[in-house]
């Protein structure tokens, strides 16, 4: 990803590496998407892959990453749930509360793309 100064954060906190995102808990995998950008992706936005299960059991750590993603500057977060297979309300939640705290920093939002079968339906 670029980096540079935006007034969003150092240029440190905006040059993520994968294992600063990558993270795996009960049946959750969240990585950070970093080929096929287009040329002029924000340096202020990531693109998160989740796969598998958003759930009581991973619901917390999955807010707490788009916490700190928020935090270091980024934002805007867009999410690619296409191999989501299963989300309840305790991983829509993570949503609300991550589109809240956007809102309280009056500025970022979050986007869902390519939503499995399953979250479609929820």
């Amino acid at each position: 990803m670029k980096t540079g100064g935006n007034g969003m954060g150092s240029e440190d906190s905006l040059n993520l590496d994968a294992k600063e995102v990558d993270f795996s808990i009960n049946e959750l995998d969240v990585a950070l998407q970093k080929e096929d950008l287009p040329e002029n992706f924000p340096e202020n936005a990531v693109i998160l892959k989740i796969s598998g299960e958003i759930n009581l059991y991973s619901a917390y750590a999955l807010k707490e990453k788009f916490f700190d993603l928020i935090d270091r500057g980024f934002i805007f977060i867009f999410v690619n749930m296409e191999k989501t297979r299963y989300i309840d309300s305790s991983g829509l939640a993570v949503f609300v509360n991550t589109h809240t705290k956007f809102v309280e920093k009056g500025k970022g939002g979050m986007a869902i793309f390519s939503p499995s079968s399953h979250v479609k339906k929820f």
